[in-house]
């Protein structure tokens, strides 16, 4: 009998190594990293959104821990508001956007992203910052209300560093001759604004501002990062995909840059109309709410370029997948900067400003136009990023579907709610006979965030079956910029 190891007797034991890995680098492995981040956070701001549909039928429902030196955990409806617009904001909203730059722009350039290692560590950074930030949110003692993220400026401080970091990997990867991509602007814009932003929120919450320049400063944050970062960079990310998905140039570059030109313009000046505060000048907040009507103009723009952009294509765009999800951001685009300018109107934003329409217009811009957009990015993303493909099938199908239906959905709800909730005011009802009225639609408003929800799901889950089942890609490192050039 042979003594000694079995195993060095029967190579065939051994598994055979692969010569590809699941992360192929540290550039995808960021762009991995952040699309995956922003898929928990999805369902984490779905779950909050269950506890609030509890908290809504259950009005009595709260819960208060004590925490030593007199400090308190509390669940109760502003506190989970609060954490429900964070993680989606910061979370998933933020988390997918710096995952569709950091995917796009070498693709653009032809380039690697510089510094990836950099660019990861802002990743982590941006994510313990927003994970501590949201826990703090939940504690009244330590959550300052006065700041605009609702964060202590600890965490803000944290977060300009994360912005930093991403900021310095991206900008030193914008190595291109000549006249930069429209894409590379939008992202080149909305980072920039976000950086800023961060920093003036976080110097914001030191100062004791007179009231009207505090409420200036919360309109030019609110309203500037929808505009500039929110939605931005989904229309950025627009100007890639639709040109990319169907082959074809995209169909005017002067349009391109007239668009974005108008759209940033209109949008900073918009921030005045969103501005509340009597001591405002009325004449300002008028310039405000009609930058935000013209707002129409380079959103029509826009989705006209790119619709031309989709000729003899459209049959592409009819089956579920990113071109389809594309078409429908587009469409949220439209639907969202429509009602946005009929809100801005005197009479209307005075009787609708405290009801549910300004949720229903941010489900369409958030929900509609910037998830959508995104989702359509990780859709396209994931197979390149993992060299793997698939036939999509049942996913893309519960994808695309549950994405639509769920931010229509919450859109229409939320605007049907707002327009009984006038007329029931103006018949003198009290506010608590108003809440319970309108409970049911409230409900179809939350299980169209629960479609959203599924959509993130499904689309995470699409790209575990894809790195687990999906057959191997054999790829090449392209020599020239991978999307089609703008044309005439």
């Amino acid at each position: 009998m042979t003594s000694g190891n079995l195993k060095r007797l029967r190579p065939y034991d051994a598994p055979p190594k692969s010569n590809t890995s699941l992360v192929p680098g540290s550039e995808n492995g960021t762009v991995m990293g952040y699309l995956g981040f922003g898929a928990i956070w999805f369902l984490t701001a779905t779950g909050i959104a269950t506890l609030a549909i509890a908290q809504m039928v259950m009005s009595s429902f709260t819960f208060v821990i004590q925490l030593p030196f007199g400090m308190t955990f509390e669940l109760n409806p502003d506190t989970v508001a609060a954490g429900f617009r964070h993680a989606f904001v910061w979370g998933w909203l933020t988390n997918a956007a710096f995952g569709a730059v950091f995917f796009i722009t070498p693709r653009i350039t032809g380039h690697p992203i510089a510094h990836s290692r950099i660019g990861m560590l802002g990743m982590v950074l941006w994510n313990v910052g927003v994970g501590a930030g949201l826990a703090l949110l939940y504690i009244p003692q330590v959550a300052d209300a006065g700041t605009l993220t609702g964060f202590p400026w600890l965490i803000n401080a944290l977060l300009v560093l994360a912005l930093l970091l991403v900021n310095l990997s991206f900008w030193t990867s914008l190595r291109i001759p000549g006249t930069p991509y429209i894409a590379l602007a939008w992202f080149a814009l909305g980072m920039l604004s976000l950086l800023g932003m961060t920093i003036e929120a976080t110097i914001v919450g030191f100062l004791d501002l007179d009231p009207s320049i505090d409420a200036l400063a919360e309109a030019m944050w609110v309203r500037g990062i929808a505009i500039v970062w929110l939605l931005g960079i989904p229309i950025g990310a627009l100007h890639y995909l639709v040109p990319r998905l169907t082959g074809q140039p995209l169909a005017s570059g002067t349009l391109a840059w007239v668009g974005l030109a108008t759209w940033f313009v209109l949008g900073v000046i918009s921030c005045f109309g969103a501005a509340v505060s009597p001591q405002l000048p009325y004449a300002l907040v008028t310039l405000g709410n009609v930058a935000t009507i013209l707002l129409l103009l380079p959103a029509t723009a826009i989705i006209g370029n790119l619709t031309m952009t989709l000729r003899g294509k459209w049959s592409l765009a009819l089956s579920p997948g990113p071109l389809a999800l594309a078409v429908a951001s587009m469409v949220f685009l439209g639907g969202t900067a429509l009602l946005a300018g009929i809100g801005s109107l005197r009479e209307v934003q005075t009787a609708v400003a405290f009801t549910e329409w300004p949720g229903g217009v941010a489900a369409f811009a958030l929900l509609g136009a910037s998830s959508i957009g995104l989702i359509a990015v990780g859709e396209h993303a994931w197979p390149r990023l993992l060299h793997r493909s698939h036939s999509g099938g049942l996913w893309a199908y519960a994808v695309t579907w549950a994405a639509f239906g769920g931010a229509a959905v919450a859109g229409a709800a939320l605007i049907a709610a707002g327009l009984f909730h006038v007329g029931m005011a103006a018949d003198g009802m009290a506010p608590n006979e108003i809440s319970a009225t309108l409970l049911p639609i409230h409900l179809v408003a939350f299980a169209g965030l629960g479609l959203s929800g599924l959509a993130a799901a499904a689309h995470a889950a699409s790209a575990y079956v894809l790195a687990a089942h999906g057959r191997p890609v054999l790829t090449t490192q392209p020599g020239a910029p991978a999307t089609a050039s703008a044309g005439h």
